[in-house]
């Protein structure tokens, strides 16, 4: 377990995972058969049971209109990062709070300011122009600013409990650049929990207590972020792991990442069911891919 899951809104100890199993109903098994030699009934089938459904959610369909996101400028983003490079993070929250008070929500001021301070940091140190120590403290300070503020997003929407739960962690391959990983995972983790789910964060899904979460504890999705392509065929071998071993048969699968935005085609290749294009969009799109698959079930 890691620190960054203290702020999981259901103890584990109290979720009572024999009790939920059965309100989920087994999905239509997955093709473990090469396409070349399926007859065209099977075929018609499995086209029909299983790519339409999953190019459908890979290309976000039936999701919510949302607002566009209006990226902060590189002078706006270079000032954030300044101050989280300081002495303190004081002056961040200042920052953030004075946003506040003219009136921005706190999901704009994350997505249109946060982000891209998060990939100006990154910039700085791939450039060259500060140590990875700095760029490490600016991006560990940036989680810290979305932990003073999580109170005040999750008001933002008055939302019950959903009773799902998401799996969070970087594809293989990502430790080169964990800090400005790990600030993508708290941020989506603070997206589910506004919306009701309960949000783990693994940072290392190598690692045995990756698959021990997977085996030993019920998600209805697991989200995987990958910066690069680099590493798809690890990422694909991860994904058949977790839906061979998952508590959950029925487990979703999720993909973000630059090369998903521009090659979503690229979801179906490593396995998974969906890409996420928008943050600000991601729960929902998590949901649908709950709801095609519980709903495609025998």
């Amino acid at each position: 377990m890691t620190e960054l899951n203290e702020t999981v809104r259901y103890p584990l100890a109290r979720f009572d995972t024999k009790r939920v199993r059965i309100g989920y109903p087994r999905a239509q098994r997955r093709l473990a058969f090469p396409i070349q030699d399926i007859k065209h009934p099977a075929l018609h089938h499995a086209i029909e049971a299983q790519i339409i459904p999953r190019l459908v959610m890979a290309h976000g369909a039936a999701l919510e209109r949302l607002p566009a996101i209006v990226p902060a400028s590189e002078q706006e983003a270079a000032a954030l990062a300044e101050l989280v490079l300081g002495p303190n993070n004081e002056s961040a929250v200042e920052c953030i709070q004075a946003h506040r008070d003219h009136g921005m929500a706190l999901e704009r001021i994350y997505l249109d300011l946060l982000v891209p301070t998060a990939r100006y940091l990154r910039h700085l140190w791939v450039d060259d122009e500060r140590d990875f120590a700095d760029v490490t403290l600016g991006l560990w300070r940036l989680q810290q600013l979305l932990r003073h503020f999580s109170s005040a997003f999750c008001a933002e929407l008055a939302v019950r409990p959903a009773g799902l739960r998401a799996l969070l962690a970087p594809a293989p391959g990502e430790k080169r650049e964990i800090g400005h990983m790990m600030f993508g995972l708290v941020l989506a983790g603070e997206f589910f929990r506004r919306e009701g789910w309960d949000s783990w964060i693994e940072p290392n899904s190598s690692d045995s207590g990756f698959v021990d979460a997977v085996r030993s504890q019920w998600f209805n999705v697991v989200e995987f972020f990958a910066n690069s392509d680099k590493k798809l065929d690890d990422l694909a071998s991860n994904i058949r792991m977790v839906r061979r071993e998952s508590f959950n048969r029925d487990i979703g699968v999720l993909v973000c990442g630059p090369a998903f935005k521009e090659r979503p085609e690229l979801v179906l290749l490593v396995g998974g069911d969906a890409a996420v294009a928008d943050m600000s969009g991601e729960v929902s799109q998590a949901r649908h891919v709950v709801s095609l698959l519980t709903n495609g079930a025998d």
